[in-house]
């Protein structure tokens, strides 16, 4: 296999909206003793951080307001964030009536608010967002037990390697992505969640 195809195959499989689902699924069903409604929890979050928001950037796409299904140029990012943060803000609202799992929740939570910090850096530089993506639900999994630090740094390494070798981003955008996303959501997830 060559290269550029391996790294296509590690952004699609570690897509922030792809990995989402993972993440949620590993807190509800994995972490603990599962709640009631943990099926209704994960269909939740797959409504509001993988079907909508995926079928939100094909549309986008569709329309001509992005030109490539990752956002790849900086300018065109605003909208689907902006979105994102909506669905984020809709569900977490959602999981808290529920009475979700707080790591759960925390977690959708954090989709939102990176999102607004995501943009607020994109309009000065752009940062990587498949590094920050990944990074938040590893954070969110580390404190949920899952102490698995080779495997996490290998799945950040592989996420940061392919977007470099795909021209998407430079190291130093997917080392700050991978940092911000594992520290801003560590953080967030401990001082209001935990």
């Amino acid at each position: 296999m060559n290269t550029r195809l391996f790294s296509q195959i590690i952004s699609f499989i570690f897509h922030p909206m792809v990995f989402s689902l993972g993440a949620f699924y590993l807190l509800l069903f994995q972490s603990g003793p599962t709640l009631e409604n943990s099926g209704t929890i994960l269909f939740i979050c797959f409504i509001f951080s993988n079907l909508i928001p995926i079928t939100t950037v094909l549309l986008l796409k569709k329309l001509g307001k992005i030109s490539d299904l990752n956002a790849s140029q900086k300018e065109q990012r605003s909208l689907p964030l902006t979105l994102g943060i909506i669905y984020a803000g809709i569900a977490y609202l959602i999981l808290n009536t529920i009475d979700a799992d707080p790591l759960v929740k925390g977690l959708m939570f954090c989709y939102m608010t990176n999102s607004v910090l995501i943009i607020l850096i994109t309009r000065y530089w752009k940062i990587s967002i498949h590094a920050w993506g990944v990074g938040a639900p590893l954070a969110a999994l580390w404190i949920a037990g899952f102490h698995y630090f080779i495997p996490a740094v290998i799945i950040l390494t592989a996420v940061s390697y392919a977007r470099v070798v795909l021209k998407a981003h430079t190291i130093l955008q997917v080392v700050i992505g991978s940092i911000l996303g594992v520290a801003v959501t560590y953080i967030q997830l401990i001082l209001f969640f935990i």
